[in-house]
């Protein structure tokens, strides 16, 4: 399908949503979506394996917390019947290897040919997924591989009306990315960097829940794959030192020749947290930035992170990062 141009929900023209059921609701994304969902739907289920741990919806009324196996087809299919919308925003970054339900082809695709299942057992038309910007069966990394087969069960649907979103990096106030990279940070003076010179562009949350919202409105985002990244590219070391200055820490980010920064990358596997995989390395060997033509997002890094990373007057040293991503 063509990759179209979002189109962004307008206060004035909302019509109320009807039942949504949102799987990873309780993520990054899925908690910014869900609370701006609660302002418009009639009723909300959060589908979680632990309910005591979602605390954040407990003062919105019509959202329901619902303790689910969302890999069991029995099981996901029973908790998604009676609503008019199934969105999935199921994602992990790290892998657990083999074909379990933590692994990237067990949380990705497996999981998406679960849900595609049950929403066609249960009568639910309307469908969100959450991809990511890259995603290819024939990419160079796992995860983008693993994106490409979950994109393709999708698509294989002659039931659901989808839509889904490509995100480059997400970034916001609860991000893996940027918070991420500033706690690296804090650890040394120099950070050796691989993939240096992979370019990014990186969009803001806030924009990615408006063009979801807006596509729930409008129906010409059906069957749609819509790409999303911000206004400005960067390659990662600028944009790591770029986390250091915001963060308020002078570093030396150093990048890697490929064969040191694969062993930093296996090394780092053993990191708690496993801030950087080898898959990461090979993820990045595909730059993850916007087609040309597809319009950008307006949020830029500028205007969000250096709020939440603690160097609100950090503003005006970006105009030189800004000049280097229009070279």
């Amino acid at each position: 399908m063509p990759n179209r141009s979002p189109h962004r929900s307008s206060n004035n023209s909302k019509a109320h949503l009807p039942v949504i059921t949102v799987l990873g609701g309780s993520g990054f994304v899925g908690t910014e979506l869900t609370h701006r969902l609660a302002e418009e739907a009639s009723e909300i289920r959060v589908l979680t394996r632990r309910a005591q741990r979602v605390k954040s919806f407990r003062v919105l009324t019509n959202v329901k917390v619902v303790e689910t196996n969302v890999h069991d087809l029995a099981e996901l299919t029973e908790a998604i019947q009676g609503s008019d919308v199934v969105i999935n925003l199921v994602g992990i970054l790290n892998s657990s290897g083999g074909q379990s339900k933590n692994s990237f082809d067990g949380a990705h695709a497996g999981l998406t040919e679960t849900v595609v299942a049950a929403c066609e057992a249960a009568d639910v038309a309307r469908y969100l997924h959450m991809s990511a910007l890259g995603a290819d069966e024939n990419g160079t990394g796992a995860y983008s591989r693993s994106k490409g087969k979950a994109e393709n069960h999708v698509r294989a649907s002659s039931q659901l009306a989808w839509t889904m979103f490509r995100p480059s990096v997400i970034f916001g106030a609860n991000d893996s990315f940027f918070n991420r990279f500033a706690d690296l940070l804090r650890l040394a003076p120099i950070m050796p960097l691989a993939r240096a010179d992979a370019k990014m562009q990186p969009v803001y949350i806030g924009d990615v829940c408006d063009v979801m919202i807006g596509a729930l409105h409008n129906p010409d985002s059906i069957g749609q794959s819509i790409d999303l990244g911000g206004p400005e590219v960067f390659t990662l070391k600028e944009l790591v030192s770029m986390t250091a200055q915001m963060a308020g820490l002078k570093r030396w980010v150093i990048g890697l020749p490929d064969p040191l920064g694969r062993l930093q990358a296996f090394l780092l596997e053993f990191v708690p947290g496993k801030p950087f995989s080898r898959d990461n390395f090979d993820s990045l060997k595909t730059d993850n930035v916007l087609p040309e033509g597809v319009e950008a997002q307006p949020t830029s890094i500028s205007a969000v992170v250096p709020r939440y990373l603690g160097n609100s007057d950090w503003n005006g040293e970006l105009q030189g990062y800004r000049t280097m991503a229009r070279r």
